[in-house]
This record gives structure tokens, C-alpha cells and sequence, in this order.
């Protein structure tokens, strides 16, 4: 069989394809959004339905109703991504799946692309639905295939978490192997059986549990959990900081150290965490970015009737904030070993080399000289206006920006800048994406409320920060390339926003500033749409 080189997430699509999925689901979002793309890419020869959502949870509603139809799907989203998803996952773990359900779920480390360095582990025990963590491509691509197999054997959504840097990755694996024929069920139409209520709440929690239990029994013989070694002093990984680690200590003599690798991250082996703890008497914690397994592995290990003192974020001995690289950890492991002497040497001073490559997308982009006209005009009128951003491409004029909290918020903040009696213009700025992922409740809360908020829409013709993904007002690509249109004037129109003003790529730079100044000077619920495109890297 040839073999090839693909990184972290192409593993993983590879990995759904040889599942057999049907539906990808996903909103934009890295790590994750390759996955995506990829899945995107062989859609058509491998048949499967790929939509980008306008956001997280629509894409897990979508999952599960593929699922409950009978058929595979994949859910593509970050971590803040699974925040927004959360409604669903929440009744959806109680009434549980039909078909194969796997959510692809990246943790962003060091927040590389992201407004916040968020560990999205807790999410597993919080919804009591399994999570694993793969620790190379191989692997991943193996435990994709097996998640969907899983789900659907337990008819529970197993979550499958990653980093950044596992994404990027590059591996040798074995060709494509795609299945003849996709796995399908008939569709799962029973009584109250996807139906949360009072009458089936009770009953649906104890069903949970009892699965919980059977896949903790079942995990402990995980082959995504190994134990390699021996001694008296002992050292637990997970997820791709195993395969650092691996790098960090080549070389290196561990003949009298244990380490236990942790590839399930919920429910956690009891008993063989358990058994390795009352073998030791130190045990060091490597893992990223929170103590969530330092904490459990203490309560497992106090349970256990275990003495072994754990080492890890909560005692100083592991780096707490930011990605844990190469040279975190053997600086930790020269302090829990003594002699210990490494083949390479990672340094602090050469961290970029490290840090995980992101494809730039900001070259040419317009929103800082959008931004810096309107607060010149705005100057220039004696005022000095209150502004909200979300994430996403406005991360390149943040310095000019007076908040900038989540996808959607800028609405709501300009609105209670408002509503706190604020006496400058409140203006939330928004990208296209944005407004349709959680600026809409927004909008209409400010319409009903009588908001005098002015919006301005920096519409550059997709999600360009992730990769260029479409938004529903540019028509959101099925696969064929085609999609019908939306249009924020048309839904802002039916919100009740008036005036709007619309400023194209063929409109002068002074046109720009004179509706600037006409905005400026209104006292409504207004919206200013300026579309420039951007012009991406290549």
C-alpha cells in the first residue's frame, strides 16, 4: 500500500471518510476548519454532504438530525465554538444519538487564533459525554474512525479534542482507504425517544449514567491509553504533548521512570490511573493548558488510598499559561530528574520554531483605514464615539476598539453602552460573518428596545481571518460552488434599522467619509454597510 504525508487534520478527515460520513457540519474556526476543508474538498468523490453554518450550535443541530436520520455525521468547531453549541449538547446528551455522531473539537493553546486561551476539557464531565485526545496524525485518524463506530454502538456523541499543534503535524500514513459502501441506518423515528421533556428527563439521566459506566469499564483497556516503564517516580501525558514529550526526552535515559499516556480524556481509567499512582512516589503532570487532569488524577489517586505526590500546573513545577512547548518541558523534567540529558536541546530563545505556522490573511486588508476614516469624521463632528468589535478580522484594528468580547457581542454591548446612559454615539462594527453568527438576537433586541446604536458592517465577502469561508450573504457553498444570497440590508430593512447606507468597492474614499458623517449625525437604530474585499495571502 503507498503511503503518504498528511498533517494532523487531514488525518482526521481521512479518518471520517473511512467511517463512512455522510454529513460535515461546521462553522469556521481553527483548529478544525481544515478538517473541513479537506472533507469539502472530497465530497464529491467519496459522497458526503460538507455546509458551513452561520454558527456552532445550528452545525450540531444539523449533526444531530443527520444522526437521528440514520446517517454518520462530523460536527467542525473550536473551543469557543462549543460555548455557542452548548444548548443543544446539553439535551442532546440526554436523549443520545441515533447514527454515528463525533464532535472535532480544537482547544487553541497559547490562542494563536483566538480571544481566549480556553481548555475545553471540562466540557466532557460538565455534559457527561465521552472525549478523546489523539496524540499524532496516525493516531487521530484511527480514533476518528473508531469514534463514529463508537457513538453509534453506545448512541452517545464522542467528542475528539485537539490543539493547534497537533493540527500541523505532518505524518507518513497509508493511503486513503474509503469504504465501498457508507454505513446507514433507517431512520429513528420512536416515541419520545428524541423528545426532552419532564416525562423522559429522569429516565434519560439514568440511561446516561449507565452508559457513562460502561464506557469507563471499557476505556480501561483503551489502546489510546499505554504505560511504558518503571520506577519509583513516574510521569503522565496526553493528547499531542505526549509526542512533544516524546521529542523533548529522545535520547534520554528513563529507564527507572514510568509514564502513563492518557488518550481518554473522559470518563478517565480509574483503575489504571489508580494502579500507577500507588507505584510511585512522584508523579509529574504534563498537559495543556489547565490542571484538568492534575485535579482528577488527584481524586482518582486519594480514592486509590494512593500516597504519590502529583507535580504538576498547580505546584509550579509545569508552565500554567500560554502553548506547553519542547523547552517547558525538559526545563521541568532537569528539576524532576536529576541527570537528565536529552540528545536535543529546546531553548526558550528559539521558540518560534515551535510555534505552530498560521497562514496570514491580513495582508491588504481594509478594516484599519475603514476604521481610522470614521473615527477621523467623527473627530472632526466634536465626538468621540463608543466602539464595540467581535473577533475575527477586527483583530487588526483592535487598538482602535473600546470592547471586543465574543462572535455577535458588539450589538449588545453598544446597545448597553446605551442603555447605562452613555451620552457618545454607541457604534458596534461588525464583519459579515459575525452578523450572522450572533448579531441578529442582538439586532432585534435593539429594535425593540429603541436603540439609538449605529452599526457598521465591514462585509469583506466572508470569514477571512479562518481561510475565506462563505457567509449566507455571499451564498454558503453546498459543494457545487452555488448557494442563494440573504442580504444584512434586507434582514437589517426587516429589523426595522433606518437609515442604512451601503458603501462599495467602487465608491471613492471621500463618498465613505460623507456617509460617515451623514451616520454620525443620526439619532436612530442605523447601519452602515461598507463591502471591500480583502485580498488574502496566497
Amino acid at each position: 500500500m503507498s503511503r503518504q504525508y498528511v498533517n494532523g487534520e487531514q488525518a482526521l478527515a481521512w479518518g471520517a471518510v473511512e467511517a463512512g460520513v455522510s454529513v460535515v457540519a461546521g462553522y469556521p474556526g481553527s483548529p478544525g476548519t481544515n478538517t473541513f476543508n479537506a472533507l469539502q474538498a472530497m465530497s464529491k468523490d467519496h459522497d458526503h454532504h460538507t455546509e458551513w453554518c452561520v454558527n456552532e450550535r445550528i452545525a450540531l443541530d444539523i449533526g444531530a438530525g443527520s444522526s437521528q436520520g440514520g446517517k454518520r455525521a462530523l460536527v467542525c468547531l473550536k473551543s469557543v465554538g462549543m460555548n455557542v453549541a452548548l444548548d443543544t449538547l446539553m439535551v442532546l446528551n440526554m436523549t443520545g444519538t441515533h447514527a454515528g455522531l463525533v464532535i472535532l473539537m480544537g482547544d487553541d493553546p497559547g490562542a494563536w487564533g483566538s480571544q481566549n486561551e480556553q481548555d475545553t476539557r471540562p466540557i466532557a464531565p460538565f455534559a457527561e459525554l465521552p472525549m478523546v485526545e489523539p496524540s499524532n496524525p496516525a493516531e487521530g485518524r484511527a480514533t476518528m474512525k473508531w469514534a463514529f463506530e463508537y457513538s453509534e454502538q453506545h448512541q452517545t456523541i464522542v467528542i475528539m479534542r485537539i490543539t493547534r499543534s497537533y493540527s500541523v503535524q505532518i505524518e507518513e500514513v497509508d493511503a486513503l482507504d474509503a469504504p465501498s459502501t457508507k454505513p446507514s441506518l433507517e431512520p429513528a423515528r420512536e416515541p419520545w425517544r428524541f423528545v426532552s421533556a419532564l416525562k423522559t428527563v429522569d429516565r434519560s439521566h439514568r440511561r446516561l449514567h449507565k452508559k457513562l459506566a460502561t464506557i469507563e469499564s471499557e476505556f480501561e483497556t483503551s489502546s489510546l491509553n499505554s504505560f511504558t516503564g518503571s520506577g519509583k517516580k513516574g510521569i503522565i501525558t496526553t493528547g499531542f504533548v505526549h509526542t512533544k514529550f516524546q521529542e523533548a526526552v529522545e535520547g534520554a535515559d528513563l529507564s527507572d521512570v514510568a509514564v502513563l499516556k492518557l488518550g481518554t480524556i473522559y470518563p478517565l481509567p480509574a483503575q489504571k490511573i489508580g494502579d500507577f499512582l500507588k507505584n510511585r512516589d512522584e508523579v509529574l503532570v504534563f498537559e495543556e493548558v489547565d490542571p484538568y487532569l492534575e485535579d482528577a488524577i488527584k481524586t482518582v489517586g486519594y480514592d486509590a488510598g494512593a500516597s504519590a505526590k502529583i507535580l504538576g500546573k498547580r505546584t509550579g513545577d509545569v508552565n500554567w499559561v500560554g502553548e506547553l512547548f519542547r523547552w517547558h518541558i525538559q526545563d521541568t523534567l532537569r528539576s524532576f530528574l536529576p541527570g537528565f540529558s536529552p540528545a536535543n536541546t529546546y531553548t526558550e530563545e528559539n521558540w518560534e520554531e515551535e510555534k505552530p505556522f498560521r497562514k496570514a490573511h491580513c495582508s491588504g486588508c481594509p478594516y484599519v483605514e475603514i476604521i481610522l476614516a470614521f473615527r477621523d469624521e467623527a473627530e472632526k463632528l466634536g465626538q468621540n464615539p463608543f466602539m464595540a468589535g467581535d473577533p475575527g478580522c477586527l483583530v487588526i484594528a483592535a487598538e482602535y476598539l473600546d470592547a471586543k468580547l465574543c462572535m455577535g457581542s458588539a450589538f449588545g454591548v453598544a446597545s448597553g453602552w446605551a442603555s447605562a446612559g452613555v451620552t457618545e454615539r454607541t457604534v458596534a462594527v461588525v464583519g459579515d460573518s459575525a452578523f450572522y453568527h450572533g448579531g441578529l438576537p442582538a439586532l432585534v433586541q435593539a429594535r425593540a428596545t429603541n436603540a439609538n446604536t449605529l452599526t457598521l458592517v465591514l462585509d469583506n465577502g466572508g470569514a477571512l481571518t479562518t481561510g475565506g469561508q462563505p457567509t449566507p450573504d455571499g451564498g454558503i457553498d453546498l459543494g457545487d460552488g452555488t448557494g442563494p444570497t440573504v442580504g444584512i440590508d434586507r434582514i437589517a430593512r426587516a429589523c426595522g434599522v433606518d437609515p442604512i447606507w451601503e458603501v462599495t468597492e467602487s465608491d471613492s474614499e471621500e463618498r465613505m467619509r460623507e456617509v460617515f458623517r451623514e451616520a454620525l449625525q443620526n439619532d436612530s437604530l442605523s447601519m452602515v454597510i461598507v463591502r471591500k474585499a480583502c485580498k488574502p495571502v496566497d
